[in-house]
């Protein structure tokens, strides 16, 4: 089994564990019940799923790479990945309010970092599944020309995805940026969930723009990177530079994922 049919196949089966542990856990939003207990549980619903898709993840990946090294969001964020020539970066759960509350803007995410690529981000193979929405983006998927970072002629507003909790404090001035460069274009700012489930949503050509300006992890960003990369659409940082991938600190300051006509006006009003 090669690494793109890998990543697929984990990611898959931890979105099937954990719409399991979620199928289990339904009550908890009943609507007679006390509404802290439906709080509580659904906290506890998060946790125990984030560690049960850790834990299965970590353990196939030890099984099935013993020579690779693992950066997982619920795993040791150091270990012995210094000098690892081959990294898996994992998040078993992107949206873990989401997924406790019921919400299809989760995501599971896997990737794979390889010191010796010339790939965009060092990223040689990625899975990003969306359990509940039933679909699974690879970097093994064939790309039609539709979304190969080309121009959608198109009378619908050009749409920015944004974090619903964190959306950038510059978005005010990136609308205004969009529409004074687009002018035959309206600009709608949408709140979503995970970044993979965003990206996701750019390729089918339901939006068009993600920006993150608040920061985030590389566990956050690197399938979903790896991904919108192979369909084509633009990733950068907000000064249009690479992502940087298995550094000592995980943190990544900011990210830009976009149809490739809209990023010189993101970079240009950001850096």
């Amino acid at each position: 089994m090669n690494d793109h049919e890998l990543s697929k196949l984990l990611a898959t089966q931890a979105g099937e564990l954990l719409m399991g542990l979620r199928k289990v856990a339904s009550s908890f939003g009943d609507d007679d019940s006390d509404s802290t207990l439906v709080a509580l549980g659904r906290e506890v619903l998060a946790k125990e799923a984030d560690n049960g898709a850790h834990e299965f993840l970590n353990n196939q990946l030890v099984t099935l790479r013993p020579l690779d090294s693992v950066l997982s969001e619920e795993g040791d964020h150091h270990g012995f990945r210094a000098g690892a020539t081959r990294l898996w970066i994992v998040d078993p759960l992107d949206g873990s309010s989401h997924f406790a509350n019921g919400s299809q803007e989760f995501a599971v995410h896997i990737a794979l970092w390889d010191v010796n690529s010339n790939r965009q981000g060092k990223l040689v193979a990625a899975a990003v599944d969306l359990p509940a929405a039933g679909k699974v983006l690879t970097t093994s998927d064939h790309v039609g020309a539709a979304v190969l970072g080309e121009k959608l002629e198109t009378d619908r507003p050009i749409r920015v995805l944004v974090s619903r909790s964190r959306p950038p404090e510059e978005l005010t001035r990136i609308v205004e940026a969009l529409k004074t460069n687009f002018p035959e274009r309206d600009v709608e700012v949408i709140p979503m969930g995970s970044a993979g489930y965003k990206v996701a949503e750019i390729i089918s050509g339901e939006a068009d723009i993600y920006v993150n300006t608040g920061g985030f992890h590389e566990w956050d960003i690197a399938a979903p990177m790896a991904i919108a990369v192979h369909y084509g659409l633009v990733v950068c940082d907000r000064r249009g530079n690479e992502l940087v991938f298995n550094k000592p600190e995980t943190f990544v300051a900011s990210a830009i994922v976009s149809r490739r006509e809209f990023v010189a006006t993101l970079v240009d009003c950001l850096a």
